[in-house]
């Protein structure tokens, strides 16, 4: 293995092993693929010196003054990486008194997304082969907190069902941080690069984000600022056509995507597996009355997650893939279907950050994550 190819299989490990979500191997090399797409070999040299946390210039100069790199070198190096999406850095994870922090990304949801409107047909290409061949198993795995979850839209929950504030979308949108931004959907532009459009809407603005990491897409021209009322009027455009609603799985998520099953990276993924309930966080279920149900197939259609069938003339649904997105509900023509709520409800983390604890500790177990904190007090890499 050559010098180049050699810091691009570091670094492939160096994700894998700090990043809360994994970053794996493969037989083809397509990981390593997609970092040369996204760092040239010094700039991956550079970053095998950041920490899966936030840090200070100040501590990341620590390890790389030795190589005669100033403070101001390092900082524009950074920022560099920051506005070509390779990295997190700058308003978006700043200190408390604002200074900047940068730290590593992960590839989803992360690397990935910052690619918004730089996709071209390759990087493409590798992108979905590695998600289709391995990394969905890396984003999805049993008793692992998901980074995304599903929220009933509003008007599929019946008011003898008490609906908690984290699965209430107009709840988040009312006590959210401006500014609100409406971006393309990354998904969506990169089907549409593939020539593989989405079949199911020609809409790709359906990707919304909130406070800091609204200001950080607004700022490089990748989002527009929306108020709460066109928001609202956009919810009702994705309960018309059917989107999901998925938000960061968090009690106050920093982001809602209007996702359907034929482009979503997430919700494909997902579905590969046998029981997709068992590792994707939802609180509600359709039922079927099935005394009313007319097995006209309208909910059929609808399903972004392949849970309905029709069967001797009425509806069925398979409990082993629905997610709870309320969408056959509102357009059930004999109101036949209802969202029921799960007996044990899943509480999302308070924050991004529980949530990454939340991963890691289940990645690390409790004494791995002990030593994380001890790295982390002293200044060492995480």
């Amino acid at each position: 293995m050559d010098a180049m190819s050699s810091v691009y299989r570091e670094l492939q490990q160096h994700i894998d092993e700090r990043m809360p979500i994994n970053y794996p191997a493969t037989e083809s090399g397509v990981e390593i693929r997609l970092l040369k797409y996204l760092f040239t070999p010094e700039e991956a040299k550079l970053v095998l010196k950041l920490s899966a946390l936030p840090e200070s210039l100040k501590r990341i100069h620590k390890r790389v003054k030795k190589d005669g790199m100033s403070t101001e070198e390092l900082e524009e190096k950074l920022d560099v990486l920051v506005g070509k999406g390779s990295i997190i850095g700058g308003k978006l994870i700043a200190g408390k008194k604002g200074e900047k922090r940068y730290s590593l990304a992960p590839f989803a949801i992360g690397m990935f997304e910052f690619q918004l409107d730089k996709l071209n047909k390759k990087f493409m290409e590798d992108t979905q082969e590695y998600f289709d061949g391995t990394y969905y198993k890396a984003f999805h795995k049993t008793d692992t907190p998901c980074q995304m979850r599903t929220i009933p839209i509003e008007k599929s929950i019946t008011p003898e069902h008490y609906v908690s504030t984290y699965d209430n979308i107009r709840y988040i949108i009312e006590n959210t941080e401006d500014p609100i931004s409406l971006m393309n959907c990354i998904c969506k532009q990169g089907m549409d690069v593939l020539g593989e459009s989405c079949e199911l809407t020609d809409i790709r603005e359906t990707c919304i984000t909130f406070g800091k990491f609204a200001e950080f897409f607004i700022e490089r021209g990748l989002g527009r600022e929306i108020k709460k009322e066109e928001l609202y009027e956009l919810l009702q455009q994705f309960e018309d056509i059917g989107l999901v609603l998925q938000t960061e799985n968090t009690q106050s998520p920093g982001f809602i995507c209007g996702c359907c099953g034929d482009c979503c990276e997430v919700l494909q993924g997902v579905k590969r597996f046998p029981r997709p309930t068992e590792l994707y966080t939802s609180n509600y279920f359709a039922l079927v009355n099935q005394e009313k149900c007319e097995g006209c197939g309208t909910c059929i259609d609808r399903c972004q997650m392949q849970a309905r069938s029709i069967a001797e003339d009425v509806s069925i649904v398979n409990m082993d893939r629905c997610i709870g997105c309320g969408n056959c509900v509102t357009t059930c023509l004999s109101n036949a279907i209802q969202l029921q709520k799960k007996e044990k409800e899943k509480v999302p983390p308070k924050d991004t950050n529980a949530l990454f604890q939340k991963i890691m500790l289940r990645k690390n177990g409790f004494l791995g994550s002990l030593k994380l904190i001890g790295k982390k007090i002293l200044g060492m890499r995480i």
